[in-house]
């Protein structure tokens, strides 16, 4: 019994770093060479509250329908202190305990760091949540399609959005864990506003996560956030970011 206890926590263990090691992977593919491109940088802080929940009397591990919304505050230095707000609403499909597909819209207003006005872009998204435990672990895939309208320009930006995230408690605390997540955005088309058509931004935090008590499972991350961002006719650019994540489920 022992054997067979020890074999199933090694391959639980081993899963977790084959995620880790994968999200580390994609951050370096997303970073550019120091010998092609020069890269400015930016200091900021980003806020973002999100929570979800089923819809009428249903289990949030059994079928059924879902809802969400997240929002989020950032600033940045070069912005001069605000540079942008989202607020993310969504209606999902729990199709078993692991496996979700959403539909959702999302405003955001954004001050641009070059001294542009500020305008409004308004997004159609659909999603895929796949999650599951690995040993004490928890792991999120996160597939997102954007259909992108912005009111500086006519054409309709189509971007692809891959999101993979680590959680693991520290075994003297549970409550406390460390939490890993990399997401890599591809536009997938040229746009008359700026959209490039290829590879265009990458994400990664590494942080704490602590788990609180009480109702709706709320949830407190904190950690380090570096945005990097392949620019067009531009320097690219990489933002070291302070994030304050929280989170319900209902």
């Amino acid at each position: 019994m022992s054997i067979l206890h020890s074999f199933c926590t090694y391959t639980g263990h081993r899963k977790v770093v084959q995620w880790i090691s994968a999200i580390l992977l994609i951050s370096a593919l997303g970073q550019p060479s120091t010998g092609f491109a020069q890269t400015g940088q930016d200091g900021g802080m980003w806020f973002s509250a999100n929570t979800q929940g089923t819809l009428g009397d249903g289990c949030k591990h059994q079928p059924g329908w879902r809802w969400w919304f997240d929002g989020h505050l950032r600033y940045l230095d070069d912005s001069g202190g605000y540079n942008q707000s989202i607020m993310r609403p969504a209606l999902g499909y729990a199709i078993n305990s692991n496996t979700a597909l959403w539909w959702g819209y999302a405003w955001i207003n954004e001050l641009p760091t070059s001294g542009a006005p500020a305008f409004n872009e308004n997004r159609m998204w659909q999603q895929l949540t796949w999650s599951r435990k690995f040993d004490r672990a928890s792991t999120l895939s996160r597939t997102r399609l954007e259909q992108r309208f912005v009111e500086t320009g006519d054409d309709t930006g189509w971007r692809f959005r891959q999101l993979m995230k680590v959680d693991r408690p520290l075994d003297f605390q549970p409550r406390l864990s460390l939490v890993a997540w990399d997401e890599a955005f591809f536009d997938l088309n040229r746009t008359d506003w700026g959209q490039q058509g290829s590879f265009s931004q990458n994400r990664l935090f590494l942080g704490l996560g602590w788990k609180f008590s009480g109702k709706n499972n709320p949830k407190l991350e904190v950690g380090y956030l570096n945005q990097f961002l392949r620019r067009r006719g531009a320097d690219d650019q990489s933002n070291h970011i302070a994030s304050v994540n929280w989170f319900w489920t209902f």
